[in-house]
């Protein structure tokens, strides 16, 4: 009876290996560089240079106010000047309250200023989230067209970082296999003339070469953190 049960249970699990070798084999995957075709995506290239011209707006504004405050924090130093051991008592109280009201201006515009910075930098984050948001949403979109067309039962994403540092969740994906050329072609079928992908993918890596080759150097401050100015 054992053996019996034995011999069933083996012919059972090479049933069940043929089937999912079968369903392997059945199976098509695809691979796209969800990194590259951010970069070369040129709606991503439009959102940016918007969110620029929006970030040195907001960095003007905050330049103004900034430049309001430092007035009235000199118009302090200049008042503690004043004050002379000889002065009146007359002049020594009008002093103080000429003081007191610069003062009080003073707090409520620095106040003011630090608030702003702060509402001006969340809505950078909120603008900067939403672009990333609707590009990726699109980009997703098209990737999943193309692989509809194409028969892809799964795409991976060979951009894909793991926790290693410097590792990648994918160390090797066959070329044949990469569906990108198609997805960027798709997503930049309206781009307007002259729009160089590759263009701007060589742009970037530059700036990583760069970037490595200098580690000691500071980052470039982002167009995002006015209140760092």
């Amino acid at each position: 009876m054992m053996k019996k049960f034995a011999t069933t249970l083996s012919v059972f699990a090479v049933v069940i290996s043929s089937l999912v070798a079968t369903a392997a084999a059945e199976v098509k995957i695809a691979s796209v560089n969800m990194s590259e075709l951010h970069i070369m995506f040129y709606k991503r290239v439009n959102a940016e240079n918007d969110l620029r011209k929006q970030v040195d707006a907001i960095r003007e504004e905050i330049s103004t106010r900034q430049e309001k405050v430092k007035a009235l924090e000199q118009q302090l130093m200049g008042i503690q000047k004043q004050a002379d051991p000889t002065l009146s008592e007359a002049a020594v109280k009008k002093l103080r309250e000429q003081f007191s009201s610069v003062k009080n201006e003073y707090e409520a515009e620095r106040q003011e200023f630090d608030t702003f910075v702060k509402r001006r930098q969340l809505a950078i984050n909120d603008m900067r989230l939403r672009m990333s948001t609707l590009l990726s949403r699109e980009m997703h979109e098209v990737v999943q067209a193309v692989a509809a067309e194409e028969g892809v039962d799964i795409v991976i994403d060979s951009s894909a970082i793991s926790q290693t540092p410097g590792g990648r969740v994918f160390p090797y994906v066959k070329p044949s296999m990469d569906i990108s050329e198609k997805v960027i072609k798709r997503l930049n079928a309206d781009a307007p003339e002259g729009f160089d992908a590759q263009a701007e993918l060589q742009k970037v890596r530059n700036a990583v070469q760069q970037s490595a080759a200098a580690p000691g150097e500071e980052a470039a401050p982002q167009p995002a953190d006015p209140a760092k100015n």
